[in-house]
């Protein structure tokens, strides 16, 4: 029921000013109306139609008018509240205007209205119940007010309560949805599921047909499922946030919307928009297991959007070669990279290879760890000011036979090469040390040789490399010290395995990141002669013997012992010398011999094996 009027004086005049509303000239606006019958407490509250016009009237100070509608879809609706425009009393201070929710708390307020509407109020779900109370201020007993609940459908709007993460309103990327916060404490949430690999960005402003002054407007915080941030932007009354590369298909995010102070009131625009791109890296990828795949010889995009966001990525080698990592800042990204961003490149087990830092574009050294199918990381982390700042990343990878293959730190572990043919490597610091091997087919002569590459910058190879020489015991057989521009040792090889171990002279003054070359050259001996005759004359004796192919020339041999002793008597240099008198021996005397051929390539001779020995008595 409404409150009881306690004096009979004031209902008969509030009788009589309704009378005159309608019958006086002039005080038509009633015709348009409906007569409002509100009551005192929510409970007793007048139904009342959507779109329709009710007039009512406060007898007292202490009239409270309430009225009940029903939302029929979901969208917003408002509250207008007016005096009337047929009644020509003062309204003085006007009227209170309260909006309750179902239970009767206060969704907003406005006073001393004496012609205006509510500030938009999107709760209109269907079927939903509200109500709006009234209550007279000062001056405006006795006059009229008319009352308009006005509803507009409307899908892209936000729906209360949407104040928690549970009771987020679901939205689609790519789409403009609208939304009003009505007090300092009103938070809006929206939830987002996105539709393919790629990233997103959130814009938020302010409504452009809203008057409303939106002030310091909002804050923006982007959250994961987990209800985790993921980044944040204050003060926003027109801008869009960084570039989130979080988008996979199907993961769920959540946009909350705070009112900073004076936003209140102020209508914004809420759109998500999704770039699909398969070339971007996908969140989370902070660790080595949550690593982003991605293929050589092709560019990625990343960002760091805040200091303690390390992104990884993985890759995964397609043949023997060599990759370079180049990391610079996003050529479209104008944002201000700071310091840069630090990056260190891990082999398969984690462990770092080499490490940089720079400020907006960097390129490894030449690595040569490309085997087919190994496996690495990039771990990329933000410098001081290169937050919110997008890069792009790119593995080049080179296939080539001719480098060394790390790890290549160890006998066991060395790369397989030929001779003849130049190979290239790296010491990457001062304690790299590199092993190649090579498979001797028979007997013969080695040169290696070992140059500077002339990439390498001036005065940076400090003390230079030193070349080692194993055969397959670990035996070392021969070495050479502190080559910086080129360096060469020649040995004699017999069939089986021989390792070249390159390292830097000096751990304090390493070539580092410096390339080296390496080239084996090996000769193989001749076959071993066969003595055919040796026949004793006067205190004399000749030898003779078969051709051998490909020989220069012949050594003679000879000792008084059949076992030991033997020394060169006799070089000869032609082909096609096979026999040679040994003259001024002593008669009676046993002489034992045995002969070598020799040729000459690039400058090197190679001996052949010894032939059997022989000997003759002299006469």
């Amino acid at each position: 029921m409404k409150k009881h009027i306690r004096k009979p004086m004031l209902f008969l005049a509030a009788f009589l000013a309704i009378a005159l509303a309608y019958f006086l000239p002039g005080k038509g606006a009633l015709a348009h109306a409906e007569e409002s019958d509100a009551g005192g407490t929510r409970a007793e509250s007048k139904v009342i139609e959507l779109g329709k016009t009710y007039s009512e009237m406060a007898s007292s100070s202490d009239d409270e008018d309430f009225f009940k509608f029903t939302t029929t879809e979901r969208g917003y609706f408002q509250v207008d509240l007016k005096h009337n425009a047929a009644d020509s009393n003062d309204p003085g201070d006007g009227w209170d205007v309260f909006v309750l929710d179902e239970n009767g708390g206060t969704l907003n307020a406005f006073t001393g209205t004496k012609t205006g509407s509510s500030i938009i109020l999107p709760y209109a779900k269907a079927g939903r119940d509200f109500y709006v109370r009234v209550v007279p201020r000062h001056g405006s007993i006795g006059c009229i007010y008319d009352l308009t609940v006005n509803q507009t459908a409307a899908g892209d709007w936000e729906a209360e309560s949407n104040g928690t993460r549970d009771t987020a309103n679901e939205i689609e990327v790519n789409k403009t949805y609208h939304g009003i916060t009505v007090d300092s404490s009103d938070e809006d949430y929206f939830k987002v599921t996105t539709t393919a690999h790629g990233y997103f960005q959130v814009d938020l402003k302010h409504n452009a047909a809203d008057s409303n002054d939106p002030g310091d407007g909002w804050e923006i915080y982007v959250q994961d499922a987990s209800g985790e941030a993921l980044n944040s932007f204050a003060s926003v009354e027109n801008g869009s946030s960084i570039v989130l590369p979080f988008a996979e298909s199907g993961r769920t995010f959540y946009v909350r919307i705070v009112p900073r102070h004076g936003s209140t009131y102020s209508i914004y625009d809420l759109t998500i928009r999704q770039t699909a791109a398969s070339d971007w890296e996908a969140e989370p990828n902070g660790t080595i297991a949550a690593a982003t795949g991605i293929q050589v010889n092709k560019t990625y995009h990343g960002i760091t959007v805040d200091s303690n966001d390390e992104d990884y990525f993985r890759f995964t080698t397609t043949a023997h070669g060599y990759f370079q990592v180049n990391l610079a800042q996003n050529a479209n990204d104008s944002t201000d990279a700071g310091n840069g961003w630090d990056v260190r490149i891990l082999d398969r087990a984690g462990n770092e290879i080499i490490s940089g830092s720079f400020n907006k574009n960097w390129n490894s050294m030449v690595l040569p760890y490309a085997k087919a199918g190994e496996a690495f990381y990039i771990r990329i982390v933000p410098r001081h000011g290169s937050t919110y700042s997008a890069y792009q990343l790119t593995v080049q990878q080179k296939a080539t036979a001719v480098w060394e293959s790390e790890p290549d730190g160890s006998m066991k572990t060395a790369t397989s090469i030929k001779a003849g043919k130049t190979y290239n490597g790296i010491t990457e610091t001062g304690s790299d040390e590199d092993y190649f091997k090579l498979s001797m087919p028979a007997s013969g002569k080695l040169k290696v040789r070992i140059s500077s590459h002339n990439s390498n910058p001036s005065g940076s190879i400090g003390e230079g490399w030193d070349a080692v020489i194993y055969d397959r015991k670990s035996n070392e057989v021969t070495r050479v010290r502190g080559v910086k521009t080129a360096g060469s040792v020649s040995f004699d090889v017999k069939k089986g395995a021989y390792y070249i171990k390159i390292a830097p002279c000096s751990s304090w003054s390493a070539p580092v990141g410096c390339r080296y070359t390496l080239l084996a050259d090996y000769t193989k001996a001749p076959a071993a002669p066969k003595i055919s005759s040796v026949k004793a004359g006067k205190k004399s004796a000749v030898v003779k013997w078969k051709k051998v192919s490909g020989a220069t020339g012949y050594y003679v041999y000879r000792s008084t012992y059949p076992k030991g002793g033997f020394k060169k008597v006799q070089t000869l240099k032609r082909a096609s010398a096979l026999s040679w008198k040994n003259k001024k021996l002593k008669s009676g005397r046993k002489y034992y011999y045995k002969v070598a051929a020799y040729k000459k390539v690039k400058g090197l001779t190679v001996v052949s094996p010894y032939s059997a020995v022989k000997s003759v008595k002299v006469k």
